[in-house]
């Protein structure tokens, strides 16, 4: 019998480590379903390993570790519904999916994959091996199509799912990609004006022997100040970065920094938006895959990135299990919009209740577009005027010693 140093989620969604004595992996994944544990990652030792013990290499490898990427997961699961929906083997689906497959880490993962399903687990426990590649909710959804007997079907319906996650995050990143590349060419040439440019003409300037404009004078302290200062305000910036990540690290920290995101001007109702579409999305899916409510609001806060919503998720999810329903168990808590709460009650009342979050995470789709468009519509030409104005406060600072120079001569 050998120690398995395992690391699994709970049902609040808390990470859990220890070590379990068993002959193999499936046994210990059994184990840690018993205890309403997903796991996440094994590590076999041949010698008993106490649980204050972890590998030096660990942390290395789950940082550094390649994951399939939106496409990748998005592809692979239509080729699989397809082959299963032809009635082909699971483990010849996977075979076939990893031989015509070009890239290594896809043949990677899924050959690890099709080594754990040989070895007895099913697809939901092979997958759970694979965290940064497969979320939580496309797991819950996997394992309740196996359950149902109509994995096929759940993976058609996952694919689609999915391809409709990649096309809204393709739109949002090529959405701020023109004014990403806008800042980044106004920054550059901010930074070429005043550390090359400026100090050039000021010199000449600064020969004239005559009192310079007040502008001139502050032009030439901040072109001196990036000039000797520039790379101890870029250190400065890194360790800020660096501060940044470590306090994100605190769960309570990173908590109220997420719930004060929500509350800033123009970001916050657009974070709002974007969560709870993917937590209506994800939802919906699991649900008219057969996964139980309460397992689906487990599933679906998973998908969520800002925390404070997903503790309110969570919070929902446990007055379910109350024998609550959904409406009362959402409608104190900033987790849905009223429209899509509304479309939410009238779905568990008719029963139709994965329709009408799917019929509301399309609204929130939309709405949530429309307020990119209208976002960026205001940035662009915002970030034209502030470039194009710095510009002149430069060209103006350059200019004033010369125009009093003329005056002077006059």
């Amino acid at each position: 019998m050998a120690s398995y140093q395992y690391q699994a989620l709970d049902s609040a969604g808390r990470t859990k480590h220890g070590v379990l004595q068993a002959d193999t992996e499936r046994q210990v994944a059994d184990q840690l379903q018993a205890k309403g544990l997903v796991p996440l990652l094994l590590e076999r030792h041949s010698q008993p390993v106490s649980p204050a013990q972890k590998p030096t290499h660990k942390k290395n490898r789950v940082l550094f570790a390649r994951r399939l990427t939106n496409s990748d997961l998005c592809l692979v699961t239509q080729q699989l519904a397809t082959l299963l929906e032809a009635s082909l083997p699971l483990d010849d689906a996977l075979k076939a999916i990893i031989e015509q497959s070009h890239k290594k880490v896809v043949k990677a993962t899924l050959s690890q994959v099709l080594s754990q399903v040989t070895e007895g687990l099913s697809l939901a426990q092979a997958l759970a091996f694979h965290p940064k590649s497969f979320p939580e909710a496309y797991i819950a959804t996997v394992a309740a199509g196996e359950q149902s007997g109509h994995l096929a079907q759940v993976l058609m319906r996952l694919s689609s799912y999915t391809q409709q996650v990649q096309e809204t995050q393709s739109r949002i990143q090529l959405a701020l990609l023109y004014p990403s590349i806008i800042m980044l060419v106004a920054l550059g040439v901010l930074t070429l004006l005043l550390t090359y440019v400026v100090p050039q003409v000021i010199e000449v300037i600064v020969n004239m022997d005559q009192k310079l404009p007040t502008l001139t004078v502050g032009l030439i302290a901040v072109s001196n100040f990036l000039k000797n200062q520039g790379m101890y305000l870029l250190l400065a910036g890194l360790i800020a970065l660096a501060a940044l990540n470590l306090v994100l690290k605190q769960h309570h920290l990173r908590l109220k920094i997420h719930k004060g995101l929500l509350k800033l001007p123009i970001l916050g109702p657009y974070l709002a938006i974007f969560n709870a579409a993917r937590f209506s999305k994800t939802l919906a899916l699991l649900t008219s895959s057969g996964v139980p409510i309460v397992e689906a609001f487990e599933g679906a806060q998973a998908v969520v990135n800002n925390l404070f919503i997903r503790q309110q998720i969570i919070e929902a999810g446990l007055v379910i299990r109350e024998g609550s329903s959904i409406f009362l168990a959402l409608k104190p808590r900033s987790i849905l919009p009223p429209i899509a709460l509304h479309l939410a009650a009238s779905g568990e009342t008719s029963g139709r209740l994965a329709q009408m979050l799917d019929q509301a995470a399309d609204q929130l789709d939309t709405q949530l577009q429309r307020s990119i468009g209208i976002a960026l519509s205001l940035i662009e030409p915002l970030m034209m005027l502030v470039m194009g104005g710095l510009v002149l406060v430069i060209v103006m600072a350059i200019l004033l010693p010369i125009f009093d120079m003329n005056q002077m001569v006059g």
